[in-house]
């Protein structure tokens, strides 16, 4: 009788040694996975529903083209609002207001908040209005960030590093987005670097006010 073979197990590698864990890279974000692509189905749904549909894109293309009309007819309406605002402010009424039409009525609103400020937007404004009101009426606005990319890539190890020494809290919500914004008040305030009502009307666009009719 031959003699039976027996099978040998092989013996499971050793587990490796977990990784000291590296300092956390502020800088990496969540690597997220793109949904596999799914090949496009093309229904053919009953009369009416159909019909629905080529009903739908006519009342949207109809739409885009009552759109177009309907900026026309507001910026005509900003244009005579915004210069109003300006000279009612100049005066010291800084509200908003109702402007009447001959069936109907708008509402011209002032807020005191501004658009996102750029630098060459600034260096634009101190360039026209001075640097006493650039430094009055804009200020940082601390809900964006941008860095120097170049100076970032030369010196990321250094960089990331020095950002491991600040406390977890504080710099989990350190990165922000950083731009510039008008000051709060900064329509009041544009007052005291004009001379008239026209003046007041252009400074308040460049601090980009956002002033709207509904």
């Amino acid at each position: 009788m031959a003699p039976s073979k027996r099978k040998t197990v092989a013996s499971a590698p050793a587990k490796a040694a977990p990784k000291a864990s590296a300092s956390k890279d502020p800088f990496k974000t969540k690597k997220s996975r793109a949904p596999a692509r799914q090949a496009e189905n093309v229904l053919t749904p009953p009369e009416d529903v159909a019909e629905a549909v080529d009903a739908f894109r006519a009342a949207q293309d109809q739409a885009k083209f009552h759109e177009g009309e309907a900026t026309v007819h507001k910026n005509t309406i900003i244009n005579y609002a915004s210069e109003e605002y300006a000279r009612r402010l100049f005066t010291g009424e800084g509200s908003g207001f109702k402007i009447q039409g001959v069936e109907t009525m708008a509402m011209y609103v002032v807020q005191d908040a501004s658009a996102g400020i750029s630098e060459e937007d600034v260096e634009e404004f101190t360039d026209r209005w001075g640097k006493k009101a650039a430094e009055d009426l804009i200020v940082r606005d601390f809900a964006s960030i941008r860095f120097n990319e170049a100076v970032l890539e030369a010196n990321y190890d250094a960089v990331v590093a020095a950002l491991q020494t600040l406390p977890p809290e504080v710099l989990e919500n350190l990165f922000k987005p950083m731009a510039m914004k008008a000051r709060p008040g900064a329509a009041d305030l544009a007052r005291r670097h004009v001379k008239k009502a026209e003046e007041l009307r252009e400074i308040i666009r460049h601090l980009k006010l956002r002033n709207y009719i509904r």
